[in-house]
């Protein structure tokens, strides 16, 4: 083939591949319609593309912003065994400031700076941060993944057409009444509420409310990236309402799964226990 001839097909290749580039954006950019689901199909999806996993190592930049505004960074790195392990070392300007076990069972904390410990359980936690938490929401509240549907639930769906997202809602934990002012909506016994990507059926945000203590965490997911072929949140953000709201923004930089991992928690004799 000589010197014209392969010109002229680099060029067809190159418009070709604008050509096709362009009716993809455009494709993107068309408003998607969608169309009302049974909450069985739903929950039967939402399962079926959950980020299922034996390990997963992580390392992320987080902030936490306090209801006065201040922020706090620090570096993260992050090691969980599915239904077992979460290990958290958390460090500033290179220096690790804490290191965190959670169990189904307990909780451990060592604090370096202060040259501390705490040994307890989810009860403490839970007060000391009005949060109501337990290690299998803690555990999917990190991946994206839903807490506690179960198909014989009463379940609720719908399409939030001001999303253009699927809605889903269940009663098995709480009771909910709690108004969404830019929803202007009343979400009134809902006890977990997913909102899912109509295409990926991935979890984008969740609200789970606690009524009796006028409590609420928000968790928003995205920026999903491809790990061993499935989807998983990069981008997370938690906003966490009691007598004060304080928010948890979390960057995933490195994530992998199907490692063998260690789980290293040593408590010095120089250190003194946190009582409850």
């Amino acid at each position: 083939m000589n010197k014209s001839k392969v010109l002229y097909w680099l060029f067809i290749v190159f418009v070709g591949t604008l050509v096709f580039s362009c009716k993809v954006q455009e494709k993107d950019n068309v408003k998607l319609k969608v169309k009302p689901r049974s909450p069985k199909f739903l929950v039967k999806k939402l399962k079926s593309n959950e980020f299922q996993f034996e390990t997963i190592s992580a390392k992320a930049n987080a902030t936490v912003i306090d209801s006065s505004g201040k922020k706090t960074a620090f570096k993260t790195h992050l090691r969980i065994k599915k239904d077992s392990i979460i290990w958290m070392s958390i460090s500033k300007l290179s220096i690790e400031a804490a290191r965190v076990i959670i169990t189904t069972d307990s909780v451990k904390i060592l604090n370096r700076l202060n040259k501390e410990y705490f040994i307890g359980d989810f009860s403490y936690i839970n007060k000391v941060f009005g949060t109501d938490l337990d290690y299998q929401m803690m555990e999917a509240l990190l991946i994206g993944n839903s807490l506690d549907f179960d198909e014989e639930d009463r379940i609720n769906s719908r399409v939030d057409r001001k999303k253009d997202l699927y809605y889903l809602s269940t009663v098995k934990k709480r009771k909910v009444k709690k108004e969404l002012k830019k929803e202007k909506e009343k979400i009134k016994e809902d006890g977990q509420v997913l909102w899912l990507d109509p295409i990926t059926f991935k979890v984008k945000e969740l609200l789970l409310t606690s009524p009796e203590n006028s409590r609420s965490l928000l968790g928003v997911y995205s920026t999903y990236n491809k790990v061993d072929e499935q989807l998983i949140p990069f981008d997370l953000r938690f906003v966490l309402k009691s007598l004060t709201t304080n928010t948890l923004e979390v960057k995933y930089s490195k994530l992998s799964s199907g490692k063998v991992l260690s789980f290293p928690f040593k408590i010095s004799s120089k250190y003194v226990q946190i009582q409850k």
